[in-house]
C-alpha cells in the first residue's frame, strides 16, 4: 500500500516537469556594419508585419525504480502559438505572442492526466527581449493563469523563459564556436526549479529549410536540475546531473529560427521527505520547436 501510495503521490506532481523543458533558437538580422568575409552577425528581428506560427512538441520518459518496483511515466507537451512584431522598445523588441493551443498528459501506472488546457487559447500577451535574446520583460505572461488537471495552477511564464535563447554577442563564421553560461530559475505556488546549464555551440555553415536559407548551429549541453514540486501537501524533490545535445536552424535574411530541437537526459533522484524515502530516476526528454505554415 505504502508503495501504491507513493507512486500516486509521485504521478500527480510530475506535471510539474514540464516548467523545466527548455527551448534554445536562433535568429539573425541583416547589419549596416561591415562584417568580416563571411561572418554572420545573429540577432533577432523578426520582420513588422508578418506572423510566425510556432508549434512546440515535447515527451518527457520518466523511469524511476520505487522500492524496487519499476514506475514508467510518459509526459506530452504541446504548444502551439502565433509571434509577431509589436515594434521596438529602444532597441528591444517587443514580441506579441498568441496562444493557439496547449496540452499537457501524463501517462503512468495509475492512469491518465491532463489534456487540452482551454483556458489559455486565444490569450495575448507581450514579451520584451533584447537582440540578443535576453528577456527584458515576460510579466505579461506570468499574468496568464491555467489550471493543468491532477496538478493545480500555473502560468505562460514558465513555457516562455527560453523560447528566445541568448545568442553570441561577436560575430561568427562556419567552423566558429563558443559557450554560454546560463542558469533556468523559476518559481510558483507548486513548484521552484534552479538549473545552471553549459553550453557549447558550433555554427556548422547554411542549409536550405522550406526553401529559406538558413543557419544550422550545433549544440551539447550540460548543467544540474534542482527541483522542488508540491503534491497533495507534500515536497518532492529531484535532482540530478543532465546532458544533451541541440540543433538549431534559422532564416539567415529574414531574422527568425525556423526550427530547433532539443534531446537531453539526466540521471538523478526523488526524494520525499514526508516520506523518509528517496529513490534514483532516469528522465530523457525531446522536444522539437518548429514554424508551421
Amino acid at each position: 500500500m505504502k508503495n501504491l501510495h507513493v507512486k500516486n503521490l509521485v504521478s500527480k506532481g510530475l506535471i510539474l516537469f514540464l516548467s523545466g523543458i527548455y527551448s534554445l533558437g536562433y535568429s539573425q538580422k541583416k547589419s549596416n556594419d561591415p562584417l568580416p568575409n563571411g561572418s554572420v552577425k545573429l540577432e533577432y528581428n523578426y520582420p513588422a508585419g508578418k506572423t510566425f506560427k510556432y508549434v512546440t512538441d515535447s515527451k518527457i520518459v520518466q523511469d524511476m525504480d520505487v522500492n524496487g518496483q519499476s514506475m514508467l511515466v510518459n509526459i506530452a507537451v504541446y504548444l502551439g502559438c502565433e509571434v509577431k512584431s509589436a515594434g521596438k522598445q529602444a532597441e528591444n523588441l517587443n514580441l506579441e505572442i498568441k496562444i493557439d493551443s496547449m496540452a499537457q498528459s501524463i501517462e503512468s501506472p495509475q492512469g491518465s492526466t491532463g489534456g487540452t488546457i482551454n483556458d489559455v487559447k486565444a490569450k495575448v500577451f507581450n514579451m520584451i527581449i533584447s537582440p540578443s535574446g535576453k528577456i527584458v520583460d515576460l510579466t505579461g505572461a506570468s499574468k496568464i493563469v491555467y489550471t493543468v488537471e491532477g496538478s493545480g495552477e500555473s502560468n505562460l511564464e514558465q513555457g516562455f523563459l527560453n523560447f528566445f535563447p541568448a545568442l553570441p554577442k561577436t560575430t561568427v563564421k562556419t567552423g566558429d564556436t563558443w559557450v554560454s553560461d546560463d542558469t533556468i530559475q523559476t518559481k510558483t505556488e507548486h513548484m521552484s526549479l534552479l538549473m545552471p546549464m553549459h553550453s557549447e555551440y558550433k555554427f556548422e555553415g547554411i542549409e536550405k529549410i522550406a526553401g529559406i536559407d538558413c543557419a544550422k548551429i550545433s549544440a551539447t549541453v550540460s548543467g544540474t536540475r534542482k527541483m522542488t514540486a508540491q503534491s497533495q501537501g507534500m515536497e518532492i524533490h529531484t535532482s540530478g546531473p543532465f546532458t544533451g545535445t541541440q540543433t538549431i536552424f534559422f532564416a539567415i535574411n529574414e531574422g527568425y529560427f525556423v526550427k530547433e530541437s532539443v534531446v537531453s537526459k539526466m540521471t538523478g533522484n526523488i526524494e520525499i521527505p514526508d516520506q523518509n524515502m528517496s529513490f534514483p530516476v532516469v528522465m530523457t526528454i525531446t522536444s522539437t520547436n518548429e514554424i508551421i505554415k
